[in-house]
């Protein structure tokens, strides 16, 4: 790949982004069994917004008690997703412990 089209792969992600948290698309969803495993149906905007279709390959991601799915083709290979990874957290340690230990019931914010 060029670094011309990883660029412009960057700022469509961006754009996705900004978008997803700044319209918040959430919902909530039951998980269903399908066969022997359980599942989650993505909505059609959801799947649209990460560029997937049926028979796309994701990965999943667990993160503390959250999912994270992915396209695996339109994400960065393993080792600098890692790499990227240990950066922020490296540079946001205090803030991912205080989230950490508010998500384990340990913090509150103070009021404001």
């Amino acid at each position: 790949m060029t670094g011309e089209s990883n660029s412009a792969r960057l700022e469509a992600l961006t754009a996705k982004l900004y978008a997803r948290y700044t319209t918040f698309m959430t919902l909530r969803r039951r998980v269903k069994r399908v066969g022997g495993s359980l599942g989650v149906l993505l909505p059609r905007d959801f799947a649209a917004a990460m560029n997937v279709k049926a028979g796309t390959e994701v990965r999943l991601t667990l993160v503390g008690n959250q999912v994270v799915v992915e396209p695996v083709g339109g994400s960065f290979d393993d080792g600098a997703f890692r790499r990227a990874f240990a950066a922020v957290l490296r540079r946001h340690r205090r803030g991912f412990g205080l989230l950490a230990e508010y998500d384990r019931g340990g913090w509150r914010p103070s009021p404001r």
